[in-house]
């Protein structure tokens, strides 16, 4: 990988990264979680849909229309909710942390399915990772427990969707899948807009310009930079980003939020992210790539994919 791809990839990151910044600052400011990721989506649903459209012309809508539903429900939809309402609880540090642990869940996933072919070191990575979570959320945690339980399973969400696009057919096209999931999780969120105790004309314009960049610069503009990023550099080494972005979320929220960064989640997230090294170990003869790749966020995750 040469310096300007490496620069490319730690733009990304910083941008998913600073997606955790925007979710606390946006309900410092009053805002409620369903109504910033209605909001959030439909803002990237407008903004991805030219990309979207001109992609469709080569391919069929109702051959990809049940990813779209799935993946919009599974990748994008549900987990930015879950992240969005423990973003009431916990700091941009610690939700990073926490979203990292999606490779560990893949490789789990992938353990009971394929056992016969899981090696050890996918093994001891699952283990170790578990283990960093524990230390993260566990009764002794001073993280609100709920609130981890919430990214737990937003993590496992994006799991699942990775894997089902890792094993989708080869004429089946995975950006394409990607893009619509956008819109559609925008078109099942919809609802949600009004929903909030503020209306929507009664939003700060600082609000709205957070709404803008987490819309159209941490969700589109990220997810298609990343997109053309894989191939130029392919699915193993952009897979690293999924250690660059809790560094970038730490930073931001240490410089912008005032957190402290506490000795549990440096063991806890030094652990998860050891354990997501170990996961992401290629085993010779059969490749994880895609799914690994495919879980980061966004993604995030995200095909990759937050």
């Amino acid at each position: 990988m040469n310096f300007k791809n490496f620069l490319i990839l730690l733009i990304v990151s910083v941008l998913w990264g600073s997606s955790f910044l925007f979710l606390r600052l946006l309900v410092v400011d009053g805002l409620e979680p369903l109504q910033i990721v209605s909001i959030r989506m439909f803002v990237a649903a407008i903004f991805i849909a030219p990309f979207f459209l001109n992609k469709l012309r080569k391919h069929s809508f109702y051959y990809h229309g049940f990813s779209f539903l799935l993946i919009g429900i599974l990748n994008t939809a549900l987990p930015f909710s879950l992240f969005s309402y423990a973003s009431l609880q916990l700091g941009a540090g610690s939700l990073s942390i926490l979203q990292a642990t999606v490779p560990i869940f893949t490789a789990l996933i992938l353990f009971s399915l394929y056992r016969g072919e899981f090696s050890w070191t996918k093994l001891i990575g699952v283990l170790v990772g578990f283990f960093g979570l524990f230390i993260l959320v566990g009764p002794s945690s001073s993280l609100d427990t709920f609130s981890g339980i919430l990214c737990i399973v937003a993590s496992l969400s994006y799991a699942v969707s990775g894997i089902y696009l890792a094993k989708t057919p080869d004429d089946m096209n995975n950006s394409l899948i990607g893009m619509g999931s956008i819109i559609v999780g925008a078109i099942i969120m919809l609802p949600f807009i009004f929903t909030g105790t503020s209306s929507i004309f009664e939003i700060s314009s600082k609000s709205w310009l957070y709404l803008f960049i987490l819309g159209v610069i941490n969700t589109s503009l990220a997810y298609v930079v990343f997109i053309k990023l894989i191939k130029r550099i392919g699915p193993i080494n952009a897979s690293f980003v999924t250690y660059l972005v809790p560094l970038s979320s730490i930073s931001l929220g240490i410089l912008f939020l005032n957190e402290i960064l506490s000795f549990v989640m440096v063991l806890g997230g030094f652990l998860i992210l050891l354990g997501v090294f170990f996961a992401n170990t290629q085993k010779k003869g059969w490749n994880y790539a895609n799914c690994i790749v495919s879980v980061t966020d966004l993604w995030q995750y995200r095909y990759l994919n937050v």
